[in-house]
């Protein structure tokens, strides 16, 4: 009788405790579900173009926060990113979140510095353009290679 009495209870022991942790697993996957939040990522896309109007592919466009432009300048080896413009003339960042660029130091907000590095007739150019972003933004801007 105690043998049979003592494996009631031990099998009740290990039903209580099965229970508990199954309840606490779906409640805490529930809760984390609910607390993941898209958040947008912050994206930049730079269309290049020629005066006429269409559109130049095969520019590398180098990308650069506001600190790094103010010490380093435009230096494609210091970028913090780069993407090359397709035959639509889109230069694509698709995450310009890079290390420290968004913070609570700067309240998540920072001015970019796109730079296209380009010949035109012969001739070596740069053309550079100014975005500020807020994080999770997403922009577009026209460049002219004039």
């Amino acid at each position: 009788k105690t043998k049979n009495l003592f494996l009631m209870k031990t099998n009740f022991f290990k039903a209580t405790i099965l229970t508990l942790i199954t309840i606490f697993t779906i409640s805490c996957s529930k809760d984390d579900d609910e607390k993941k939040v898209e958040t947008p990522i912050t994206k930049a896309t730079i269309i290049l173009k020629k005066t006429n109007g269409d559109f130049v592919p095969g520019i590398v466009v180098y990308a650069y926060d506001q600190s790094k432009w103010e010490v380093i300048g435009d230096n494609p080896t210091f970028a913090d990113g780069q993407a090359s413009s397709d035959a639509n003339g889109n230069a694509v960042f698709s995450n310009i979140e890079y290390t420290n660029s968004f913070n609570d130091l700067n309240n998540n907000q920072n001015t970019f510095r796109f730079s296209a590095h380009y010949s035109l007739n012969g001739v070596n150019k740069t053309k550079v353009t100014a975005i500020t972003f807020t994080k999770g933004e997403q922009k577009i801007q026209n460049v002219i290679l004039d």
